[in-house]
């Protein structure tokens, strides 16, 4: 038995007659059940969007949040499986825009249409794309206290379940509240977009800005407008993030800024090149009316080891293995680097940025596997040790 310290408070009193009329609090105990029958989410899109639930995606500026959350919009209602890359049954989706107008939001999705060859009638009765320029008075909050617009969310409500909408997205949630953005604003407002979510069985994306950021510094989910509390009110989160210049060299593209990417939210420390990350690519379509719009598609980090053989890895095997009375730095900044050997034997410039990053995942990957290995010696220079790279136990064309 617990023993609790009680602390005195202000107590709430009723009457006797006031306190009857209390409804008593529902809670129930634990009670035996079969665990193989705890529902798991119902996944509708990819693993973000899941009926009941509300989901969140965080960027700055510009990234390519909006061109993203439509992409995925029409992915859904075509089930084309155009960015996930397998088909499904199509949904109907809503998405409703507060930024741009309706011709701007048309030519977006004559763009993506284009882009990915599909055709109107795949998208016809299934995608609502909405724009709120027109809509002042539609709002989810307002006031200074943060008043929740129950009118409009009975309205939101009855147009989802009369139209049979399996995915809402809103895009951007600040857009639709006309109170200040204070974490609590935020925490409330995503409570009420989560009941909204379970009480229809909706999947429910919302598409939010970060707070300014100090320059140089990468954005994390909890820098979203609201801080962690709209965080907490979703079952899913997400963050995108821009390109940086320095990645861009070590990918070989001439602008970055082209590029954004899917990050694990709850740890952006990830390489560029890891799986946890999935590029984007923005790119300009022209559409049947002649116009220039921007859509995205899918980006693949380049791979290190496109076009290498085990004979090629073999062959550095050997050349590394030719040099053992003489072995090869492990260090970068050493003139007799492996990694210019590696260049030597794959006829790969090693001056070339993008180049010297893929020589050094190969060499990480080559000692990692046995191919090559490290091995200290004794520097003649200084009389200490230094780390030198030889061939390992592990030949490529036997094993």
């Amino acid at each position: 038995m617990l023993i609790r310290v009680l602390h005195q408070v202000t107590a709430i009193t009723h009457t006797p007659v006031e306190a009857s009329a209390l409804p008593p609090l529902q809670f129930k105990a634990w009670q035996q059940k079969d665990l193989t029958l705890i529902p798991s989410p119902t996944f509708v899109y990819s693993d973000f969007y899941a009926l009941g639930y509300t989901s969140l995606t965080v960027a700055p500026p510009k990234v390519g949040k909006s061109m993203l959350a439509l992409a995925e919009a029409i992915d859904i209602a075509t089930g084309q499986g155009i960015l996930t890359g397998y088909t499904k049954e199509p949904l109907r989706v809503l998405y409703y825009n507060a930024e741009d107008d309706q011709d701007v939001l048309d030519a977006r999705v004559s763009a993506l249409l284009t882009h990915y060859q599909i055709g109107q009638e795949n998208i016809v009765g299934n995608l609502y794309p909405v724009s709120g320029i027109s809509h002042d008075d539609f709002f989810l909050i307002g006031g200074i206290e943060g008043i929740i617009n129950e009118t409009l969310f009975a309205q939101l409500e009855t147009f989802i379940t009369t139209n049979k909408i399996d995915v809402v997205i809103f895009d951007p949630l600040q857009d639709l509240s006309r109170s200040p953005e204070t974490n609590e604003i935020f925490r409330v407002i995503g409570q009420r977009i989560r009941l909204m979510a379970t009480t229809t069985q909706t999947a429910l994306h919302l598409v939010h800005h970060t707070r300014k950021i100090q320059q140089g510094v990468t954005a994390s989910i909890d820098d979203a407008r609201g801080g962690s509390a709209l965080r907490g009110t979703s079952r899913f989160n997400r963050i995108l993030v821009s390109m940086s210049e320095d990645e861009g060299a070590k990918a070989g593209i001439e602008n970055h800024r082209f590029y954004f990417r899917i990050a694990d939210a709850e740890s952006n420390l990830a390489p560029p090149s890891s799986s946890v990350n999935q590029w984007f690519e923005k790119v300009s379509v022209i559409t049947p009316s002649g116009q220039s719009v921007g859509a995205v598609r899918l980006w693949q980090w380049p791979d290190a080891f496109d076009g290498i053989s085990k004979q090629d890895a073999s062959d550095v095997r050997t050349a590394i293995a030719a040099m053992a009375a003489n072995p090869p730095s492990h260090s970068v900044q050493a003139a007799t680097w492996a990694g210019y050997t590696i260049a030597e034997t794959l006829n790969i410039d090693p001056t070339d940025e993008a180049s010297k990053q893929r020589i050094k995942e190969m060499l990480n990957y080559w000692i990692k596997t046995n191919v090559l290995a490290i091995n200290e010696r004794p520097d003649s220079r200084n009389g200490r040790t230094k780390k030198v790279v030889i061939a390992g136990p592990n030949n490529p064309l036997t094993n």
